[in-house]
């Protein structure tokens, strides 16, 4: 039988009660920004393991607006290192229903933060065979004098991700709450449009498969909001 939800006066009362009520915005966390990554990189110690695996995740999980599944399913095989830039396979992907695959380019900076220069000390620093299927974000274990990575070869979990960042944040910000995994995508994207980066490229670069989906993701900045009222020359 017809489901009773379907009928046309079902549907248009519960269009009526959203706009009576008001349809709640998704509390969705607050982008990351630049200087605000920045500063997690020149605060922590990079001769701790723990610090210097979550520095490389965040640093690649903005550069390459990656979802927190994404990144945190990279193998070193999936990274290679060309001239002036690095290739990721994305391997599986929300937006890849049918498994394809896809990739992210990544260029070199030279930067403070720069997702290349970064990564290619990576395998060295934590012994991870370059060219093997390793994760290569995996759970550390306590040693006497720092950490180590585990054999057992798997990412670590969204809430040692969420929860690692909460702490880089800490001493950072009053509220880290304000912001989550999601941020890097988010701060990485709006960075990138308030550049002015190419809207096609943009999308690419993100892998989403709307301009709606897409748009979700922005936050503009103040000077790109006046842009607006500015070109009306009043």
């Amino acid at each position: 039988m017809a489901s009773p939800t379907d009928n046309q006066v079902v549907s248009r009362v519960r269009e009526a009660a959203k706009r009576i009520l008001g349809a709640e915005r998704p509390n969705r966390k607050e982008p990351l920004s630049t200087d605000i990554l920045k500063e997690i990189v020149e605060g922590a110690d990079l001769s701790n393991i723990l610090h210097l695996r979550n520095v490389w995740l965040y640093v690649l999980a903005y550069g390459g607006f990656f979802r927190s599944e994404e990144v945190l399913n990279i193998r070193m095989n999936h990274i290679h290192f060309h001239e002036g830039c690095m290739i990721i396979k994305v391997e599986k992907s929300k937006t890849d229903q049918l498994r394809q695959g896809d990739q992210v380019v990544i260029a070199q900076s030279g930067g403070s933060v720069c997702p290349v220069s970064l990564l290619k000390t990576y395998p060295r620093k934590l012994d991870i065979d370059p060219h093997s299927n390793e994760f290569i974000f995996r759970p550390l274990v306590k040693t006497k004098s720092s950490y180590k990575l585990t054999q057992k070869n798997k990412p670590i979990s969204y809430t040692t991700f969420r929860d690692q960042l909460a702490k880089s944040l800490k001493n950072l910000i009053p509220d880290p709450s304000v912001y989550g995994t999601h941020s890097f995508r988010s701060g990485g994207a709006s960075s990138a449009v308030n550049s002015g980066v190419n809207d096609r490229l943009f999308q690419k670069h993100g892998r989403w498969k709307s301009v709606a989906a897409k748009n979700g993701y922005i936050k503009d900045d103040i000077s790109s909001q006046l842009s607006v009222s500015k070109s009306l020359e009043l």
